[in-house]
């Protein structure tokens, strides 16, 4: 059982990168398309650049964890997916809302 555990556990670690680059792709590029209009939304800058420098936070440190214990693994198991949570509605944000608002 722990086995299974440690593979969801992999695999739910791997899909962040998918989330982290959908939100990269879609949100640079209608941060691009916003400048090339005129005057880029300040949310869709903002919320470009928070949720980046959060999730380079998050893997600095990840670098860092002098360890790989239980513990240290399970709080940035809880923070990768906090940062996931938010970056979610991100996506849906670029996608969705920010091309109709200008």
């Amino acid at each position: 059982m722990r086995s299974l555990t440690n593979r969801l556990l992999s695999v739910w670690w791997i899909s962040w990168f998918g989330f982290i680059g959908a939100f990269l792709i879609i949100g640079g590029l209608e941060c691009t398309q916003e400048i090339s209009r005129g005057a880029p939304s300040p949310f869709s800058l903002t919320l470009l650049i928070v949720t980046s420098l959060s999730w380079a936070f998050f893997f600095v440190s990840d670098a860092k964890a002098p360890n790989r214990e239980p513990a240290i693994v399970n709080v940035l198991t809880t923070m990768g997916t906090i940062l996931t949570i938010f970056t979610a509605p991100g996506i849906f944000y670029f996608v969705d809302i920010a091309p109709r608002v200008q």
